[in-house]
Formats: C-alpha cells, sequence, structure tokens
C-alpha cells in the first residue's frame, strides 16, 4: 500500500491494465504451446514411423521377389536340364580315367598357381585386412584345376568380367559342349533380373558345378572346400536336407571374398528331378538395389528425412547393410569424422577402399538391439555416429534372416518445429504485451494529457530541444500556459537557427581556406592546428605570360583569365585527389597524400601536372595567349599548419616544398620532378635528364624533365 500511495494515478491505471492483460497473455501462451508442440511431436514421430514402415515394407518386397525369382527360375525346365548337363559334364572331368584325356596335366597346374599368386591373391589382399595364404585357395582335385583353368585361367578377360567368354575353345569335354548350351540362358536372366551372379551347386557332393560370373569359388566344394565356411556354403548345406521343391533359402550379405570382398547376398532354391533333389540353384545379389531403397535413390530430402535423416539396415553382427548417407554425400568429411571418433584404422582404411561402411561400420545403437529383438517404436537415442537422434526402429524378416530398419533424424532438426513453436509463442506474446502496455499508456494519457504534454514538453526543452510546441485542445488555463510554453520555444528556436546558420556558414569557408583533416583540427580548438606528415607529393606551379596591363582595363583582363584557371586547376585537382594550399599571384601550391593517405601520390601528382599543362594549351588556344607553365614536383616529408589567428591561412614548410618551388620557378613550359620523385616513377615515365638546378640558399640538386 505504501508503494501505491508513491505512485502516480498515470502509473496505478497502466500497472492495472498490466496485470490483467499480460497474466491472460502470458496463460494463453502458455496452452499454445504446450498443445501445438505436442501436435507437432506427434506429427514428427508419425512421419518418421511412416518412413521407417514403407522402407521395411519396401525391403520385405525386395527379399520376396529375389525369392519368387529364384524359385521360378529353379523350377524352370531349362534350369532342370541345364542341371543335368553339367552335372554329368562335371562328373565325367572329375573321373580320374577321363580327366587324363582332358589333359590336366603339371603345365596346367602350374599356370592356375600362377593365377592365383599374380593375379587373384594380390587384388583380394587389398581388399581384406590379412594376407591371403595360397595354399587354402589354391584348387586341389581335377575337376577344379581343369576347369578353373579353362574357364578362368585361359579366359583373356579380366577378374570379375569372365562371364563374357561365352565358350572355351581349348576344352575338349563334353562340359565345353553344356556351357556354350546354357551359358546364354544364364547370362540373359542375370542381365534381366540384376544379379551378380547365378550358381548350379550338385545337391550330392556340394560343388559349384557351374558359375556364370567365373570366380573362384567356380568347381569348389562348398561341404570342405576353401569357400565351405561362408554364409553361401552353410545355406547350401541347409538346403541339402530339404524336401520341398519350393523351398528357399536367403544367406545374409557378407565381404564375399570371391568378388574381392565386395559385400554380397545369396538366394537358394532346389531343382528336382521327378521326386529326387538333383542340384541347388544360387543367386548372388549386389546391394546396390537395397540402397536404392533405403536411401530413396539417394534424394533423402524429398522423401521428407530433410538436412540429417537416414534410413539404413542393420544385420545380426550389427553392422550396417547399406550405405551411409554421409558417405554418399561427403566421403571426406565423413572419414575425417569417424578417424575423430576413434574408429579403427583398418576399418577406416576398408571403408575408404571400397567408398561404402556396409559390413564394416559398427552401429550397435540401442535402436538396433531393439529391432534385432523383434520390437518396434520410436525413441530419443544416439545414432553410430554418436549424435543424438530421434530413432524409429523395426525389424524385417525373410526365412531365417532377420534385419533391422532403422530411420533417424538429429533431435536438432526434428524438433526445430517445436522451437519455432516457441520462438513465435515468445514473439507473439512479447508483441501483445508491447501492445497492451501501448494502449494502457495512451488511456493513462489521455485521461492526464494536458499534465502530461506540458511536462513532456518542458523535459524535451532542457534537454536541448527548442522546435517543441504543446497541442492541447481543452478550453481550460492548461490552453494559456500552453500558448505562453509555444512562444518561448518559437524564440528559442529562432536564435538557434541563426546559430546553426552561422556556424554551417563557419565551416564551409573554413573548408575551402583549410585542406579537411586541418580543417577538423581547428574546429576541436586546436588554433595552431600543425602537424608533420612523413610522406607527401607537393607540385608548385608558376603561370607565365600573365603581364600587367598600362590600365586597369587590362589589369582586370589579366586577373580574369588568372582567375578562370586557378578554378580550372582546382577541378582538376578535386577530380586526382589533390589538394589546393593556396595561390599566390601567378604561382600555384598543391599536395597530394595529406588529409587522404594515398600510396599512389607521385603518380597522381605527375598526372595532376600533365593535367594542368593540357588546361593551360587548350587555354592559349581559346584565348589566343602565349601563357607557359612551370611545374616542379618533389616528394617527402612536410610540415603544414594554420598561419595567424583571425585572418589565417594555411602553409606548407619544409625542404621538400622549397625544393618544388624552386624547380617550378626554374623557367620554361616543362614539368620538373626531383631525383625522389624520379626514383619512384622512372619505370612508368619517360624522363631526361638529369640536370643540375642552383636552389638559393641549397646546393645544385639534380632534376628531371617529363618528356612530352
Amino acid at each position: 500500500m505504501l508503494i501505491l500511495n508513491r505512485i502516480g494515478i498515470q502509473s496505478k491505471l497502466v500497472l492495472l491494465l498490466l496485470f490483467v492483460s499480460l497474466g491472460s497473455i502470458g496463460l494463453v501462451g502458455w496452452l499454445c504451446y504446450q498443445l501445438g508442440s505436442k501436435a507437432l511431436e506427434t506429427a514428427i514421430t508419425n512421419h518418421l514411423q511412416g518412413i521407417r514402415v514403407s522402407k521395411t515394407n519396401s525391403v520385405k518386397s525386395h527379399l520376396e521377389a529375389l525369392r519368387d525369382e529364384v524359385v521360378a527360375i529353379s523350377d524352370s525346365q531349362k534350369a532342370l536340364e541345364a542341371m543335368r548337363a553339367f552335372k554329368q559334364s562335371y562328373a565325367e572331368i572329375n573321373d580320374t580315367k577321363s580327366a587324363k584325356s582332358f589333359g590336366v596335366s603339371e603345365d596346367m597346374t602350374e599356370k592356375v598357381k600362377l593365377f592365383y599368386e599374380n593375379e587373384y591373391l594380390p587384388k583380394l589382399e587389398k581388399n581384406i585386412e590379412a594376407k591371403p595364404n595360397i595354399e587354402q585357395y589354391m584348387p586341389k582335385t581335377n575337376s577344379e584345376i581343369y576347369l578353373q583353368y579353362h574357364y578362368i585361367v585361359n579366359n583373356k578377360n579380366e577378374y570379375l568380367k569372365k562371364e563374357k567368354m561365352l565358350e572355351s575353345t581349348d576344352d575338349k569335354s563334353s562340359y565345353a559342349e553344356s556351357h556354350k548350351k546354357f551359358h546364354p540362358f544364364f547370362k540373359r536372366a542375370t542381365e534381366i533380373f540384376g544379379f551378380e551372379d547365378m550358381m548350379l551347386v550338385d545337391a550330392e557332393s556340394l560343388e559349384i558345378i557351374y558359375t556364370y560370373q567365373k570366380t573362384v569359388e567356380f568347381a569348389t566344394n562348398l561341404e570342405n572346400g576353401p569357400f565351405a565356411d561362408t554364409n553361401l556354403g552353410e545355406k547350401t548345406r541347409l538346403l541339402k536336407k530339404t524336401k520341398d521343391r519350393d523351398d528357399f533359402k536367403i544367406a545374409d550379405m557378407e565381404r564375399y571374398r570371391p568378388n574381392l570382398g565386395k559385400p554380397m547376398g545369396f538366394v537358394f532354391s532346389p531343382i528336382f528331378d521327378g521326386p529326387k533333389m538333383l542340384g541347388i540353384l544360387v543367386l548372388q545379389f549386389p546391394i546396390d538395389t537395397l540402397n536404392s531403397i533405403m536411401s530413396g535413390n539417394l534424394k533423402w530430402e524429398a522423401e521428407g528425412l530433410g538436412k540429417t535423416g537416414k534410413t539404413y539396415l542393420v544385420g545380426p553382427d550389427f553392422t550396417l547393410r547399406t550405405q551411409s548417407r554421409f558417405m554418399g554425400e561427403n566421403p571426406t568429411g565423413f572419414i575425417t569424422e569417424l578417424r575423430q571418433r576413434g574408429v579403427n584404422p583398418t576399418t577406416i582404411k576398408l571403408i575408404d577402399h571400397f567408398q561404402t561402411v556396409t559390413l564394416l561400420l559398427d552401429a550397435k545403437t540401442s535402436s538396433a538391439q531393439l529391432a534385432m529383438q523383434g520390437k518396434e517404436g520410436i525413441h530419443q537415442s544416439v545414432d553410430y555416429r554418436g549424435i543424438p537422434v530421434l530413432s524409429a526402429y523395426g525389424p524385417v524378416d525373410m526365412d531365417s534372416l532377420r534385419w533391422a530398419v532403422i530411420a533417424e533424424i538429429s533431435l536438432d532438426e526434428a524438433f526445430a518445429p517445436t522451437r519455432e513453436l516457441f520462438r513465435e509463442v515468445v514473439v507473439c506474446s512479447a508483441g501483445l504485451a508491447i501492445v497492451v502496455t501501448i494502449i494502457a499508456l495512451l488511456f493513462s494519457h489521455i485521461i492526464l494529457r494536458p499534465i502530461h504534454n506540458l511536462y513532456d514538453a518542458a523535459k524535451r526543452v532542457s534537454l536541448g530541444e527548442t522546435h517543441v510546441k504543446v497541442k492541447i485542445t481543452s478550453r481550460d488555463e492548461f490552453r494559456d500556459l500552453a500558448l505562453a510554453f509555444n512562444q518561448m520555444t518559437e524564440s528559442l528556436l529562432a536564435k538557434n537557427q541563426q546559430l546553426e546558420d552561422l556556424a554551417k556558414s563557419n565551416h564551409e569557408l573554413l573548408l575551402n581556406i583549410l585542406p579537411a583533416s586541418i580543417a577538423n583540427l581547428r574546429l576541436e580548438g586546436k588554433e595552431s592546428a600543425s602537424q608533420g606528415f612523413e610522406d607527401v607529393s607537393v607540385l608548385f606551379a608558376e603561370i607565365g605570360g600573365l603581364h600587367n596591363g598600362e590600365n586597369s582595363q587590362e589589369e582586370f583582363s589579366s586577373l580574369s583569365q588568372l582567375c578562370e584557371l586557378v578554378v580550372a586547376f582546382d577541378e582538376a585537382a578535386d577530380s586526382l585527389g589533390v589538394e589546393k594550399v593556396k595561390t599566390v599571384g601567378e604561382s600555384y601550391l598543391a599536395v597530394c597524400g595529406l588529409s587522404v593517405n594515398r600510396p599512389d601520390h607521385p603518380s597522381r601528382m605527375i598526372q595532376f601536372a600533365e593535367t594542368l599543362c593540357d588546361i593551360v594549351k587548350s587555354f592559349n588556344k581559346q584565348k589566343g595567349l602565349h601563357l607557359t607553365l612551370t611545374i616542379g614536383v618533389n616528394s617527402g616529408p612536410v610540415i603544414g599548419g594554420v598561419v595567424g589567428r583571425t585572418k589565417f591561412l594555411y602553409d606548407l614548410w619544409g625542404d621538400t616544398v622549397r625544393l618544388a618551388k624552386g624547380l617550378g620557378g626554374a623557367g620554361g613550359n616543362r614539368i620538373l620532378v626531383s631525383d625522389a620523385v624520379y626514383a619512384r616513377l622512372r619505370e612508368i615515365h619517360d624522363f631526361e635528364g638529369p640536370d643540375l638546378l642552383t636552389i638559393p640558399g641549397k646546393q645544385s640538386v639534380k632534376m628531371w624533365k617529363i618528356k612530352g
């Protein structure tokens, strides 16, 4: 109560209005933010969940398509015929007696060994962590050596492109006829469906009796051969036990060594000949289609994932099964980020080499672990880069294979709309608070307007304003007081205006007499206003031929001509950044680099001197006169200052000025420069000289004349 008693009526009215209105605004703003932020967060989570579900369905559809394709091809008559033919041909080669007739020799074995030593293993070593041992890869049986020699070693196409050889002219076995007949069928099927390779495996021996791509698993055994411990070997052995014609298996991706460590996956289906399983069809698929599905063909933003959103697959070993968005967009920056996070250098080297993180980068996040447990949901977590994200997760299952499907976006970007809503609510609330405050002030102001107007006007006058007028529409005593107040301010305004006009006139006059920097010092109260300048260029020009006339009319004419020339000189000086110092009779003194630091002041001054010569030549031609102009230019330190107190002028002193005046007074229609100017400009101007000039009070000095 004591506080309220101490404040005025206007303040009480303002406080009352503000208390009611601001309280209402704050409550409404808080409710709007709570409801809006909840709606935005729901929309964000639903959107991210929708993307995750969409990607899950797309991946599931792709896996189902692979299943349908392998079942359809394995059930075809062509696949059955190929299996019969290759199985029979392979058995003939594998027979010891037959093999000898086909020419399995030591020379052939040696060439196969050289292929592994010189071509395959060096390429493989670049793509794996350790040095491979040739003994683990070198074929051992007759069939392995014979077929790998004819279709891999003796194949002129480079490795991973050996499928281009349609037939072997050196193979004399029945296998060559089978290959010639059925290889085009598998070639067409591979190209149509986009497979990397197609294989036929003998269901009894588990030997790979045919491959389309002709990589080094060809003719090896998946029971005990060099690639038996791969996903390919494991799933083949499982499928061997099936009794269902339409059964299939799918193998998770692995860094498949026959393809030099590139990520590959496999789908399998049996080939039945009546009730008997004759063989197994294997389709090898690359990860390109999965990458395209998960990245939306590299159009993450178009799919609503913004600047940081991503979708990817994680396998049972918790490594990525698809490419990282950040690796795809900025490989160098992403690899640098991995180094900073302390990722294993060998892993980084392989990622950099393959330009992919598939099967290399660990992604054992909470989202991946929950998805691999078969759970679905969305929560805040940390992604495989260590960045806080909003993460939607869930599994995708096919056969015994389970992958985690993850859709994520950084928390900063995910909740940017919520932060923007908060900012908008704050801004709107603040705006309404300002409006309400203004209304409260206006309302109280209307009530106490007469006193307020007079108080405000008097305060403004006390602060130096003299153009204040009080408007009062009432007809009481305040009106008379306002009229008297207005008369007082009008009187003050008139006197202040007179003082301002006088000060402006004085300032303009001072600028016409003095350089700008010296004029400013003078205005600051420094009467001497003397300064030293370390490096300027000084020009002294002497006009010849303007003689005093015998009568006053001729004298007026000569003075008028001089005035005309000086005006033209001044205009040229302004255009070239040169400052006029003074004119005394027929001499003209100017300086460059004084008020404004100009590193090229010698060059500017020579240009100004040449301009003055052109002005005099043009003037002579127009007036029919024979005026001469001698110009001296020197560069160096000077001292400038104001001479006089009430009646003053600006002048320059120093040896630099004296030498320029000496050069300008040397006579002749020419431009003379000092040795200092010549040293700076000799590369860009043509000079004649030097000549010696004797200046009173100084020894003889060198002078140079500008040609032209």
